[in-house]
């Protein structure tokens, strides 16, 4: 299973007949032009039914890795129109909501961050297809953050059974979904709701910053009590990459929602900087990407994809939607060239795959002392390849890339003139929840300026 950058140099000296012969066989790289659609049919033709996605081949599953997925795909699918894919994000709704908006598989006592996630996704595919079931099923996950337990200082637990324990990874599952709701559920409200999320963050950012390392912690603990956590900071001991992560595509999310003139904007746009200046600190000269624990140096430490896929996708959309200064442009197609050299490979069957994605990593709880925040631990989990939580980064990635014109035969010599004109966009341009061009569906809901516009 080489690596792509090797294959395509092999491949090229082909013979044009055993080249066509291996065309007809199989999805050869020659059928996609570009990574973001070779990657959701190589995920496609690795799992037919999107309800199976996250390593879960029997049973349907909701999850935020699944969510997370479904969100990068949906993207690919409104940005190229391909019918299978739009059918099989769709399979995924139709299969977990029932009637009444009861969903499979969700527990709302388990005040579960991660289990709110999928919503996000759920919630723009009923921009596009708005009906009654998604709607009571939108409000259900919005019943449980208004109801999450909080810290003292107003942070939702990462969990019930995480109690008084703000992680990084719960900034993600929870805000954007919160943010981008607001002005839909709850019309002509949206304000309490945004002030509450930057709130939230900025909280996290003070309660979770390192000066030492200049980065952020994986978590905090308000009780100073836990068995990972420093008994005088209440922090976790190692700035995780994938934490992190979810940390800078949180403030992306909720800077897509967010109005232009919304007084707190700038809040959240100033942590951004400050947090992307620090990542691009620890990009790794040689390979462009990042390793899976970036506050240790140590041979046993990895360079990890789904981490990097995140960094990668926040540099180049910051770049564009000019949150972050130019030097970032160049310093996101570097990781992105980086992560097809390190982390895509071709299989024999014409589908590609996203390698070296670390599975899992947590804290706790108490009867799991295993997951101590240690770098021995973080580096004893599972490595695998197609992790959801590194597909739907790339995915996002591989869309801005090639908005600039980048595609899978150009990706190491392209060098794309006036790339400056993707910055350019129309005041009256109406954008999706997610700050994407609406596609002009003859009904639906969009969001402009963070504000509700219905089509019927």
């Amino acid at each position: 299973m080489p690596h792509l950058f090797t294959h395509f140099r092999k491949w090229r000296r082909l013979p044009v007949l055993a080249l066509l012969l291996s065309c007809a066989l199989s999805a050869c790289p020659a059928s996609w032009q570009h990574y973001s659609e070779w990657m959701a049919a190589s995920e496609m033709a690795r799992v037919p039914h999107s309800y199976n996605l996250d390593f879960s081949p029997n049973v349907p599953r909701w999850s935020y890795q699944v969510g997370v997925e479904l969100d990068g795909m949906y993207d690919v699918f409104l940005t190229y129109g391909n019918e299978d894919l739009g059918r099989y994000v769709s399979e995924y709704p139709a299969t977990m909501v029932g009637n009444g908006g009861t969903i499979y598989g969700y527990r709302y006592d388990d005040y579960n961050l991660d289990n709110v996630r999928p919503g996000h996704f759920l919630l723009r595919f009923y921009q596009h297809q708005p009906s009654d079931r998604l709607l009571m099923a939108l409000n259900l996950l919005m019943s449980q953050l208004e109801n999450q337990p909080r810290t003292n200082d107003g942070v939702w637990w990462h969990k019930a059974i995480y109690a008084r324990q703000v992680w990084l990874d719960g900034i993600f599952m929870g805000l954007p979904f919160y943010t981008a709701a607001a002005p839909v559920l709850h019309t002509g409200n949206e304000l309490s709701y945004y002030d509450d999320a930057v709130n939230q963050i900025t909280t996290t950012d003070q309660r979770t910053w390192d000066e030492q390392t200049r980065l952020w912690k994986h978590a905090w603990d308000e009780t100073h009590a836990m068995f990972w956590a420093n008994p005088q900071t209440g922090l976790s001991q190692h700035s995780w990459a994938r934490a992190m992560g979810w940390f800078v595509m949180a403030m992306v999310e909720i800077l897509d929602v967010l109005p232009a003139d919304y007084e707190r904007r700038g809040e959240v746009e100033a942590l951004f900087l400050k947090a992307m200046t620090s990542l691009a600190e620890y990009q790794d000269v040689e390979s462009g990407v990042w390793y899976d624990v970036l506050d240790v140096d140590d041979p046993r430490n990895y360079l990890e994809a789904t981490a990097s896929a995140m960094f990668t996708y926040c540099m180049l959309k910051g770049w564009r939607k000019g949150w972050l200064p130019q030097h970032f442009l160049n310093e996101g197609i570097r990781a992105y060239r980086g992560m097809i050299e390190q982390f895509v490979v071709e299989n024999a069957d014409g589908t590609i795959s996203l390698t070296k994605c670390c599975s899992v990593s947590g804290l706790g709880p108490e009867n799991n002392p295993r997951r101590d925040g240690s770098f021995e631990y973080y580096i004893s989990e599972p490595i695998r390849d197609n992790d959801a939580k590194g597909i739907g980064p790339f995915l996002w990635a591989s869309l801005e890339m090639e908005r600039m014109g980048f595609t899978v035969d150009n990706i190491f010599t392209f060098n794309p003139s006036r790339i400056d004109a993707v910055r350019a966009e129309p005041s009256s341009v109406v954008y999706d929840m997610q700050g994407r061009r609406f596609s002009g569906h003859s009904r639906g809901i969009v969001i402009k300026n963070g504000r509700k516009i219905l089509f019927k």
